[in-house]
């Protein structure tokens, strides 16, 4: 499965902490448009910085209860990362 992740669109819900990071890093260098849903509550925007300058990098503020933030990310996805 992540040799066939380059050009899919992955969504990466926590995405802001430890291991959120790490899995949007690994996703990034296989190829794969990754998508960040996280509040911050417990994960830092920090661990992000190095990515937001990245093409295929989004990162959504907000969470995943609420249904119009739910609406923002593009539904065609390919996979889904929920942490």
């Amino acid at each position: 499965m992540l040799n066939s992740l380059k050009g899919k669109k992955v969504l990466v819900t926590g995405g802001a902490g430890f291991i959120g990071s790490n899995l949007v890093e690994a996703l990034l260098e296989l190829g794969a448009a990754v998508t960040v849903l996280d509040n911050l509550e417990t994960g830092k925007s920090e661990n992000l910085d190095e990515f937001l300058l990245h093409p295929d990098f989004t990162l959504i503020k907000g969470d995943i209860s609420d249904p119009v933030v739910c609406q923002l990310p593009d539904k065609q996805r390919d996979h889904l990362y929920l942490l």
